[in-house]
């Protein structure tokens, strides 16, 4: 998708960062990346809600820069993503309208992260989305990994130091 079609995207809503909504959201993956400038370190989780699909959000930020704390539905942001190859923080406005312009900025550190986004060969400012990399599959692998460990039983054995 390039950056022309990216006003295709039919808007869905995103949950607001609300207290009680916030419970309802279960957690799979708390992280932290550096921005893309390298000036600060974001945090973000991925979150499932019932039966709607995987969130992500912004939690956190060690500079000044605003941005929004709201929960966006993962399927919107693929919909953005997916077979992108020309990709700008501005790309992220269809998503966030009358948000921090910091958002789309760091909402690609983020993917960049996770693996969903690679810096574009022929453009440093643009990012292109890693092909097979979705967010379904880095919500399943560490639980896959989990059931490995636990199953071959490595999961919380450490090696005895040698005296």
């Amino acid at each position: 998708m390039s950056i022309e079609s990216v006003s295709e995207i039919q808007p869905v809503a995103v949950a607001t960062a609300d207290t009680n909504l916030d419970e309802q959201f279960c957690v799979l993956k708390e992280g932290s990346c550096a921005s893309l400038t390298g000036r600060s370190t974001l945090s973000y989780q991925l979150a499932t809600l019932g039966e709607s699909g995987l969130h992500l959000r912004l939690t956190g930020n060690t500079g000044t820069g605003f941005f929004s704390k709201d929960w966006m539905p993962c399927s919107m942001i693929e919909q953005l993503i997916i077979g992108a190859t020309e990709l700008t923080s501005t790309s992220f406005k269809t998503i966030f309208p009358n948000k921090s312009v910091n958002t789309g900025g760091f909402v690609v550190a983020v993917l960049k992260d996770l693996g969903l986004l690679r810096v574009n060969e022929q453009n440093s400012r643009w990012h292109a989305h890693v092909a097979d990399m979705t967010f379904e599959r880095i919500a399943i692998e560490p639980m896959e990994e989990e059931e490995i460990q636990t199953v071959t039983g490595t999961k919380g054995k450490r090696k005895s130091k040698e005296v």
